[in-house]
């Protein structure tokens, strides 16, 4: 007749303390208080019918039945967390968390992932859309894609290309304004970011204080709280916005979008950033490689001097 199997946790206890042949030591492996340990072997040998250490004051013996115990036990557990991590790791192969801006997301990202999920079915890419960033140390999120995080010695960053930043409007709004000189934004309707110290945020009175404009009504316009809905209202003839070339050169290409005035701004790096740590699981290094694929494309068919403005009549500021 065979008996039951005893709980696996009480087997882990008796393996530990048999390991240690100490109560102490195997409590302080488990977390858990020593007599936690001691009742928990004392409730396995009054269920197995046998005792399992021999005690003496200062030292634990195994039994006969106890030695003879230990090692299938001890054999077992290794087995089934050697299992269960062989598992785990095959399933985190197979999950990879993103984070970027969701303007940068809608506009740049999300376009492209067709093409990342048709050559890597097997990852499942999960994208997290935020304005704050996260913290990259509780290892929730695997990559960041962001405008810099700064120097720190933990992480690994990788330049995917430069953004800049110009005015621009509607085919539409240019017919019924034409707009020739800096002066003459008195006479149309700003588009605002209402949230202008933000990342990937723009300031139209920095932006036009650094050109020595001064008389231009910036209190004045719609204002809002994403990229993403400026350059909708941009599109729509709402007014004249400032775009980032990330977020604006499709639309730009396309002709939904005329860049004004021939100047250029350069701005902030877009990064690729994760944990060092990570850089060498096998689902990081492959979308950091895709990644920097589609970052080379889009600088080879959208840069500022193919699409924006021909190199010698477009100012570059840094």
């Amino acid at each position: 007749m065979s008996i039951r199997l005893p709980p696996l946790e009480a087997l882990r206890y008796f393996e530990a303390a048999a390991r240690h042949l100490s109560f102490t030591l195997a409590a302080d492996e488990l977390c858990v208080s020593q007599s936690a340990v001691s009742q928990k072997v004392i409730k396995l040998e009054d269920r197995l019918g046998y005792k399992l250490f021999e005690r003496h004051s200062r030292q634990l013996v195994l039994t006969e039945q106890g030695a003879t115990l230990f090692p299938v036990i001890h054999a077992s557990l290794i087995e089934i967390r050697d299992s269960l991590n062989k598992i785990e790791s095959n399933g985190q192969m197979r999950k990879l968390t993103v984070y970027c801006m969701p303007s940068f997301a809608s506009s740049w990202l999300l376009p492209r992932l067709h093409d990342f999920h048709t050559r890597y079915p097997h990852i499942d890419l999960n994208l997290v859309a935020e304005l704050a960033e996260p913290n990259f140390h509780n290892e929730i999120v695997d990559i960041g894609i962001c405008h810099g995080i700064g120097d720190q010695p933990t992480m690994e960053q990788q330049l995917l290309f430069w953004d800049y930043v110009y005015p621009v409007a509607s085919p539409a709004l240019l017919e019924q304004c034409p707009l020739t000189t800096l002066q003459e934004l008195n006479t149309t309707v700003l588009i605002h970011d209402s949230l202008p110290q933000a990342k990937l945020s723009t300031s139209w009175q920095r932006w036009l204080v650094e050109r020595g404009i001064r008389n231009i009504d910036c209190g004045s316009g719609y204002r809002f709280n994403q990229a993403d809905f400026i350059v909708r209202a941009a599109i729509d003839g709402r007014g004249v916005a400032l775009g980032r070339h990330v977020l604006v050169a499709h639309e730009v290409q396309q002709g939904r979008l005329i860049p004004l005035f021939g100047d250029v701004e350069k701005d902030d790096g877009v990064y690729v950033v994760c944990l060092k740590k990570l850089i060498h699981r096998p689902q990081v290094e492959t979308f950091m490689h895709w990644l920097k694929e589609q970052a080379h494309t889009f600088e080879s068919e959208m840069a500022i001097d193919k699409i924006v403005f021909p190199k010698e009549v477009a100012e570059i500021r840094s």
